[in-house]
């Protein structure tokens, strides 16, 4: 579980690279602390995040976007895919996949959690206009 000296840290790194008010961390005196973000697309369409805090930073922190997401296709992103990048849903919502159990470590910023959930959502709206999957974008960029 984040500590509270871990969260001054985070919540300074956040403010100097976001708006405070496009953050905030919830429950945190409970065993399911998370912090939801506002995220503003290329497109400029805005999604609200949620990152779960409960186990961070020693494990990778679930993050999802806090509604569904379809496919350009129509198809529901709630289950685990490859291709698309998700982890399935829980609540109702896409979880993203945004960090390698490999590229894992304690020392990981919850604002290059922001950045790579923004990067997916990036790369979503992009396949929204080509249908192109996010692994393929990934895999250009790589």
């Amino acid at each position: 579980m984040i500590t509270s000296e871990r969260r001054v840290l985070e919540e300074q790194v956040l403010s100097q690279h976001l708006p405070t008010n496009t953050f905030r961390f919830m429950d945190m005196s409970t065993n399911n602390p998370y912090i939801v973000m506002a995220v503003k697309t290329r497109n400029a369409k805005i999604y609200t995040i949620r990152i779960n805090l409960d186990k961070f930073p020693t494990e990778i922190p679930k993050a999802f976007v806090t509604k569904m997401l379809y496919k350009k296709n129509g198809e529901k992103m709630d289950s685990p895919s490859h291709y698309m990048h998700t982890l399935g849903s829980e609540n109702g919502w896409t979880r993203i996949c945004h960090y390698d159990e490999s590229e894992w470590t304690p020392q990981v910023s919850l604002y290059l959690v922001y950045l790579k959930c923004k990067l997916w959502l990036d790369m979503y709206e992009a396949h929204l206009i080509t249908g192109i999957d996010i692994c393929d974008y990934l895999t250009q960029t790589a």
